[in-house]
């Protein structure tokens, strides 16, 4: 089961499934070829949950201890969209991306350090239970950046309502770990160096539920979130090939590229 990637590391272990994301740098900025290598393992994972005897029980999805779950997309990447066709089809394989997550049957937990941003945060809240170490900030910064924001914005309300996503969209700014926890953006917090055996020992708790029960539960819950989601697949292409080619959010590319 467990195959190569170039930006993640999979692994089995007694039934469950560590996705790693492994950037060259820390920051673990979501490029085109992770946004599709998730998608391939949530594949993976969907194909293997259809076979008799399955082989995973649980995910988890995680940076590493010590390094950020995602900082968000890769500005290499976005800087160079400028033809109507690609920034359509970028912006389809992330939306893939957060169904195909939602469609998991099975129990899938984020345990996240330092930051969780923009694109990261919002494959986070995908998940079932998330998991911040004391030290993880988290933010959805897109509008002040000249991004548009409506993936954030839909998730955001169907997961919080509409009252918090206007807070969380509008105002833009770093959340540390507790005022994510009391906005629910966090399921629990621990400490940094405990992150993945806390991330293990809730994938366990999760993976001891009966299964059928479990999958029907889940399945009826994310019915609602992944037609939410789809119904904004247009409207959101429509809003990002705008922001693109008027190139709204140039300064801020240009910013982030020029520090690297």
């Amino acid at each position: 089961m467990p195959q190569a990637f170039r930006t993640l590391v999979f692994e089995v272990n007694d039934g469950i499934a560590t996705v790693r994301f492994d950037r060259e740098k820390d920051t673990n900025a979501f490029s085109r070829a992770m946004t599709l290598e998730l998608l391939e393992v949530c594949r993976l994972v969907s194909a293997d949950a259809a076979l008799a005897a399955p082989q995973i029980g649980a995910v988890i999805l995680t940076g590493g201890s010590g390094r950020s779950f995602s900082v968000g997309g890769d500005f290499n990447d976005v800087s160079k969209l400028d033809e109507e066709q690609e920034i359509r089809a970028y912006l389809g394989e992330i939306i893939d991306l957060y169904i195909g997550i939602l469609n998991l049957d099975i129990p899938v937990v984020a345990a996240i350090d330092r930051f969780a941003i923009g694109q990261g945060l919002q494959v986070a809240l995908m998940t079932d239970w998330r998991i911040g170490a004391h030290s993880c900030q988290l933010q959805m910064p897109e509008l002040k950046n000249g991004v548009a924001c409506p993936l954030g914005s839909i998730i955001l309300e169907v997961l919080f309502g509409r009252a918090r996503m206007q807070e969380l969209v509008f105002d833009c700014e770093l959340l540390d770990a507790a005022a994510s926890r009391g906005h629910g953006l966090l399921s629990q917090l621990t400490s940094s160096e405990q992150l993945q055996a806390t991330g293990l020992e809730v994938a366990r708790k999760l993976m001891a539920y009966p299964r059928t029960s479990f999958v029907a539960t889940k399945r009826i819950q994310n019915q609602r979130f992944v037609a939410a989601l789809e119904s904004v697949r247009e409207p959101s292409s429509q809003a990002h090939v705008a922001a693109f080619l008027m190139r709204t959010g140039k300064k801020h590319f240009e910013k982030i590229l020029g520090a690297d």
